[in-house]
């Protein structure tokens, strides 16, 4: 499993370095990671479809400065390279790469403390030194280094759990692997009710519930069920700038001493709502 192991070590250090090294494009999201993956397994459709499961999984997960939840890379990569180079059932891909994502965040942070705290002196003598070409060395230097060695529990993963995990694949009965597969259906239910927390708000239920009967009575497909939404956040985004340009220009009215014969605070008031 050397050569899986080298490409599933690529693939994580592929997202790693390009995320925190050009601009952050999102590139460590499952969806992303799922693309990478799959082009460097062989298996794009594969990849995006394991990632896509994932990226429904974790959509609602956010990491706030120190407080870290699942760190999907690793657990993306390892989902799709036991289902594309060892034929693991995708539902038992999917519920295993949601364990190694939580269980990788430990090894992650692990890594992130110790790398920085040789690396920090290091930012500062090159500071220090004034020239710009120690500092651009420090700093591509030292995320090469941070994100190979964040890329190597993939690696370790793949290479010596691959088959420990094949073994146990094959004793597990039907019925538990007819389990994960029910669970795999389950999980990005939980990542969209972790969005919902977030995003919920009475004003725009009603868009939620239209999703729902879109979906389930009239069987729309996702795509046009998305299409539907695209469409309905131009129009609202649309609206949202005419009143907020009126409210612009009554305030300028009324900062230039021209309220249009308002002059009352009930007047004033009766503007802003209709407004």
């Amino acid at each position: 499993m050397l050569g899986p192991a080298l490409m599933a070590f690529f693939a994580g250090f592929i997202c790693y370095f390009v995320q925190w090294t050009f601009g952050q494009p999102m590139l460590d999201q499952p969806l992303g990671v799922g693309l990478v993956a799959g082009l460097l397994f062989g298996d794009v459709t594969t990849g995006i479809i394991i990632g896509a499961a994932l990226q429904a999984i974790f959509i609602g997960s956010v990491n706030v400065g120190g407080a870290t939840s699942a760190e999907p890379v690793s657990g993306t990569v390892m989902a799709i390279c036991f289902v594309t180079q060892m034929n693991m059932d995708q539902g038992i891909a999917i519920t295993l790469g949601v364990a190694v994502a939580v269980f990788a965040n430990l090894i992650y942070s692990l890594i992130f403390n110790v790398l920085m705290s040789f690396w920090a002196p290091l930012i500062d003598w090159a500071a220090e030194s004034g020239e710009r070409s120690k500092v651009a060395l420090v700093h591509f230097g030292g995320a090469v280094v941070m994100n190979a060695a964040f890329a190597v529990p993939s690696f370790l993963g793949v290479y010596v759990g691959a088959e420990p995990v094949a073994n146990l694949v094959n004793v597990i009965p039907a019925a538990v692997t007819n389990g994960f597969n029910a669970a795999a259906g389950l999980l990005p239910a939980v990542g969209m009710a972790l969005l919902l927390r977030m995003l919920w708000d009475n004003k725009t239920a009603i868009f939620f519930l239209l999703g729902f009967v879109l979906f389930t009575y009239l069987n729309m497909p996702m795509i046009a069920v998305a299409a539907v939404g695209a469409v309905v956040v131009v129009v609202t985004g649309l609206r949202d700038m005419q009143e907020f340009d009126i409210k612009n220009q009554i305030r300028t009215l009324r900062e230039q001493g021209i309220s249009g014969g308002a002059t009352s605070p009930a007047e004033l008031e009766e503007e802003d709502f209709f407004a």
